[in-house]
């Protein structure tokens, strides 16, 4: 009775330890002694939902105390103060950099179970210091390494790219930073590289929402060597054309909004590829996701494009932007007639015009 008794109460113990140990392992406390700031309200807030804080403070004599719960993954963070109508974010020092460290600094950091420490001064350089967690090593180890942007290169640059981004997974499988680095970006790889990169993170990472949305994504995405569809999009007159049109000898498709300031930059390039190609071969097609159709009509008037315009419809933005691999624009694909990828570049850049010449030479004799 005794021993039943003991390990009864040892087992309650135990449960209560690891239920403390668990709740304590999700606990975010964030502790600053800093100088300039002034006293008065600050806010911590996702880094790209500044408008919705998750919590805030009162600071004062420069200290300040977050003390909070998270019950998703670590995620990308940032605090910030008014100052009248304008929003002022404290920056932090990338100190991983060596003798660079004091000349470079970041205004986001990453929220992890533990203390977080921020000291210095967010009115002179080399600004905050915060110690913080290791996805904050890797942030500030990575901040100058484009996780994107790798479309635009030849093949074995964009290997050896893809391969050092493979091997910092491998080091560290547990990393939130590297998976939603990769995400961001994952119009610019195949579904073959995207699927190989993910199946290098932990199962921790792999099962949490963030791993599951990037799971799910995957699971939609069409395969490397699938065709794009040919859809029935509707034109500036609200009549329907097909995106593809088989009796030309490349497609170049350019997608586009009227909001999108490099795409608007972008045009005179465009019309001067039209104008050299035309009747040759080349079927250019713009494909905007303005979500407003009133602002694209009145871009597509002002510009004045002597091609193909189309419009996608709000409601099947999404399912686009997935069956052609893009999240940012401008973008432009190369496809053949059956709507084959060619190739694609990613971003404005006044020098995409000869790479656009060359891909398109190659088809057009």
């Amino acid at each position: 009775m005794r021993t039943i008794l003991y390990l009864c109460i040892l087992f309650s113990c135990t449960c209560s330890c690891n239920n403390k140990k668990e709740a304590s392992s999700k606990t975010i406390t964030i502790e600053g002694n800093i100088q300039g700031v002034p006293d008065g309200k600050i806010y911590l807030v996702e880094s790209r939902k500044w408008k919705t804080p998750i919590d805030s403070t009162t600071i004062t004599n420069g200290r300040f105390l977050f003390i909070t719960s998270v019950s998703s993954s670590p995620f990308l963070a940032a605090i910030h103060y008014w100052d009248g109508d304008n929003v002022i974010r404290l920056k932090y020092r990338n100190h991983t950099l060596g003798n660079d460290s004091m000349l470079y600094s970041t205004d986001a950091f990453y929220v992890e179970p533990g203390t977080t420490t921020i000291s210095g001064n967010n009115s002179a350089t080399p600004y905050l210091r915060i110690l913080a967690g290791r996805e904050n090593d890797l942030l500030f180890k990575n901040q100058f390494i484009d996780f994107g942007w790798i479309a635009n290169l030849d093949s074995g640059n964009r290997s050896a790219k893809i391969e050092l981004f493979k091997e910092s997974i491998r080091q560290n499988p547990f990393s939130f930073f590297l998976l939603e680095s990769i995400y961001r970006s994952k119009e610019q790889y195949s579904k073959s590289e995207l699927t190989e990169i993910f199946d290098l993170f932990n199962t921790t990472v792999r099962e949490s929402g963030e791993g599951k949305q990037f799971s799910e994504y995957l699971a939609v995405r069409p395969g490397d060597n699938d065709p794009f569809p040919n859809l029935m999009l509707p034109t500036p007159d609200n009549s329907l054309r097909s995106v593809f049109d088989t009796s030309a000898k490349i497609h170049m498709l350019v997608f586009w909004a009227s909001w999108c300031a490099p795409c608007r930059k972008e045009i005179p390039l465009l019309k001067e590829i039209e104008k050299k190609y035309n009747g040759t071969g080349l079927q250019m097609v713009s494909i905007s996701i303005d979500e407003k159709k009133e602002s694209w009509l009145r871009a597509v008037t002002a510009e004045k494009m002597n091609w193909p315009q189309l419009l996608v419809p709000i409601e099947k933005i999404d399912d686009i932007q997935n069956q052609f691999r893009f999240i940012t624009i401008p973008l432009i694909i190369f496809t053949d007639n059956n709507g084959n990828e060619i190739n694609r570049f990613a971003d404005y850049d006044p020098d995409n015009v000869v790479r656009y010449e060359t891909v398109i030479n190659k088809f057009i004799k």
